[in-house]
Parts: C-alpha cells; structure tokens; sequence
C-alpha cells in the first residue's frame, strides 16, 4: 500500500538579507534521511517521534504533497506526486488542528458533498455513513453546521468524513489532540474496530502516546529525521522496557526486600508497586513472594507503559 525506500528531504537554508547585503546560504537541513517503510494491507503502523522529527513532512512525502529530494515514494503502487488523483481515491487523511467540514453549513451537507467529489456510489455511501453515523456517534451532531461543534464533535465528524468513500488506508496526524478522555475511548475504539474489522489500513502519528499502543501493533521510530527502528510495537518495548512491574492492592504482612534484593518498591496508603530488572527475577518468583509478604486483595502484572518506553528512548539516547 505505502512503499517508501531511502526517502530524504532537505530544506536549503532561507537567504539572510540586510540593508547593506544579502548572505546566500548553501547549507542544507535534512528533515528526512533514509527512511524505509512498507506498509501493508490491514496493518496499523504508529510513528514516533519528538517534536520536529519528521513526522508531519513524512506524511506530506507519501501523499505527494512535498517532493523528495531522493528515494522513492509509492501509494498503491504509483508515484502520489503523478498520479494524485488515482492515490487521493484510496486514502483518507485526518490532521487533528485542521477541519475538512465546510464550517458553515451542517455536517450532512459536507457529506453529501464527498459523495459526489468521489463518485461514491448509493450503496457504498449508505453503508459507510451508517457505520460512522452508529460507530462515532454522530446522530446529534449531524445536521449542526460545523462552526458551532466542539473540539471533540468535529473531530468525530471529520474522521466521519473521510471514510464516506471507502479509503483503504488511513493517514491519522494527531488524531486525539486536545480532545477530553471520552472522545478519545470512542476515537480510538474505532479506528482499532476499523483496522480489525475492515481491515482497514492505519498509518498513525501522535503524541498522545496511548493512540499508539491501543490502535497499533507495529512502529517506526524516527528521531532527527532518522529511522531508529521499525518492527513490532511490543518488541520495541520488550528492547527499552527492561523491567516487570507488579501492583499490588492489600496489607503488607512482611518485607519483601528481604526476599527479593535490589527489587524498587513504592508504597502508598494500601497500595505497593515493585519493579525490578527482568534479568534479576522471574515474574513467578517474585509473585509467589509477593502472596508470602502481602495478605492480596488484588495484583496487577504489566510492562512499562509506552510512554516510558519513549520517554527512555529519546531522553537517553538509546538506540537499537
């Protein structure tokens, strides 16, 4: 669906004038510098990335928007910058500050106008627009012109919007930006039910790092403009999560350090956490430990959460 190879985009540096002269730089920045990505059929893929590592020029090179300055581009098989048209009819793209909804009129008429933008037929519109109008909860907001919805409505209608034609892939830039906790379960909701279901192709960015890990399975980190990894999301925290986490909820009846040496624990009124190294201890052992010095009313086993994940990443310098 999206094959990229090598790609690389520089920006030459802007002139620098002056009353008396004009300093023409030559210097170069690249925003991108050999990226790869291949990108499949049914495949949720999350980019991450701190704040002007690419992202956004990533996805304006798939689309055709930028030119590369080398490498190649392929959507569906055809260069998106020659054959925008073909490629605009199998994507959607939703960025999160911008609207494609007509802001004066109701949002059922910006619907009925992609219909006819994209020559979609009765049937596959009328599928479609039930889908998001049960699926997104769009029936209150429907006929409420776009100007006078919140954040999180318009949002919900925009991604809506997009999928009116049947788009076999997705390109979602900060789809949950600023949107409260609510909108964001339904947003995510359904684009994990989309991608499972429909089989729907989702190439995500965010920052709000609980998208990625509840709406994709595989990633690509670029940082500076380079690619540091790409692979399984899970074994991207299995590479920078390098420790087991147990929480525990109930009365501390002995001293778990005492069993387990080195292990981290955090204690609060009736709750515990301990964390330690994997290579340290099983998690068997240290859960047996934990039933010996703790009379449980309730435990928890989890990995880092990707934020932590990420926040290693780029806060340490690790790389893969």
């Amino acid at each position: 669906m999206l094959k990229i190879d090598e790609l690389e985009k520089c920006y030459r540096n802007k002139e620098k004038r002056s009353i008396f002269h004009t300093t023409k730089s030559k210097e170069e920045k690249k925003a991108l510098d050999g990226i790869n990505i291949d990108l499949k059929e049914g495949q949720a893929l999350a980019c991450i990335g701190e704040n002007g590592a690419g992202k956004s020029t990533l996805i304006k090179c798939a689309l055709g928007i930028l030119s590369p300055t080398s490498g190649s581009v392929r959507l569906f098989g055809e260069d998106p910058r020659r054959n925008k048209k073909y490629c605009m009819q199998k994507v959607g793209v939703v960025f999160g500050q911008k609207t494609n909804l007509w802001i004066d009129i109701p949002v059922i008429e910006s619907y009925k106008a992609v219909k006819q933008i994209y020559k979609v037929d009765n049937d596959t519109f009328k599928r479609n627009y039930e889908m998001v109008m049960e699926l997104l909860e769009l029936k209150d907001i429907i006929d409420v012109p776009a100007r006078r919805l919140s954040l999180g409505q318009r949002m919900r209608a925009d991604i809506g919007l997009v999928l009116l034609h049947g788009p076999e892939l997705l390109f979602m830039d900060e789809p949950t930006l600023g949107l409260d906790i609510n909108v964001k379960y339904t947003i995510r909701k359904f684009l994990r039910q989309l991608n499972q279901q429909e089989k729907t192709s989702i190439f995500l960015t965010s920052h709000d790092l609980d998208d990625i890990d509840e709406i994709c399975d595989d990633a690509i980190v670029i940082s500076k403009g380079k690619q540091i990894y790409s692979g399984k999301l899970d074994e991207l925290k299995n590479v920078y999560a390098d420790k087991h986490i147990i929480k525990i909820s109930g009365m501390k009846t002995g001293n778990i350090l005492s069993l387990f040496p080195g292990v981290e624990l955090t204690e609060k009124e009736n709750q515990s956490i301990i964390s330690w190294d994997k290579s340290c201890y099983s998690v068997q052992d240290v859960i047996s430990g934990v039933f010996r010095m703790y009379a449980v009313d309730d435990i928890e086993v989890r990995e880092p959460d990707i934020d932590e994940v990420v926040s290693r990443i780029f806060t340490e310098g690790v790389s893969i």
